[in-house]
């Protein structure tokens, strides 16, 4: 096979696979913050406002991100599809946040998978920014950046930190967006 033809076929995957990761970025909401305050380059205190989060026991990614996708692409009693939001938040458990309008009120009920239906209220959040994977050691090594930069600042916390990931499976790992987040006072 002619050099030149792999690697236009190997650029013109690499330029698609980016399209996607970046139409994903821009097509899925988001809840709403407003910065605070910028502690570093990648991390700030952001205030967010009141939201709506359906909730499974996470064990791994692969056997609590079906229990909730399944409710929000359709299977629940109403038959209706609810819209994919990001970030994905995953702790003990793993969480979507329900789209702005979908509260715990009019969301559609489940259809016996194993979901919780929380409130969250408005509150501040620390958060530190990294791309590539959320490998376990990643995500602990950001959890303890993130800790540590907040008691060096004498930022007061509440609750654990936990994980906030951006992005579906299938974005490039250069383009993606993780979070890890806590509470603060």
């Amino acid at each position: 096979m002619n050099v030149k033809l792999i690697l236009f076929v190997g650029a013109t995957i690499f330029g698609l696979w980016t399209c996607w990761g970046l139409y994903v970025i821009y097509s899925t909401e988001r809840p709403p913050y407003e910065v605070v305050r910028n502690l570093s380059r990648q991390v700030e205190i952001r205030q967010y406002e009141e939201q709506t989060w359906i909730s499974t026991q996470y064990e791994t990614d692969k056997s609590a991100f079906p229990v909730l996708a399944s409710y929000i692409f359709g299977s629940n009693k109403e038959g209706e599809t609810v819209s994919m939001t990001a970030p994905v938040i995953t702790d003990e458990k793993m969480s979507f946040i329900l789209p702005e309008g979908v509260s715990v009120e009019n969301a559609p009920t489940p259809a016996g998978q194993a979901i919780e239906f929380t409130t969250i209220p408005r509150r501040k959040l620390a958060t530190l920014a990294f791309s590539w994977w959320t490998s376990q050691s990643r995500v602990e090594k950001k959890r303890a950046e993130l800790l540590n930069l907040l008691r060096e600042l004498d930022v007061e916390t509440r609750g654990r930190v936990f994980l906030m990931r951006y992005n579906d499976p299938w974005t490039p790992p250069f383009l993606r967006r993780n979070e890890v987040a806590v509470e603060v006072i």
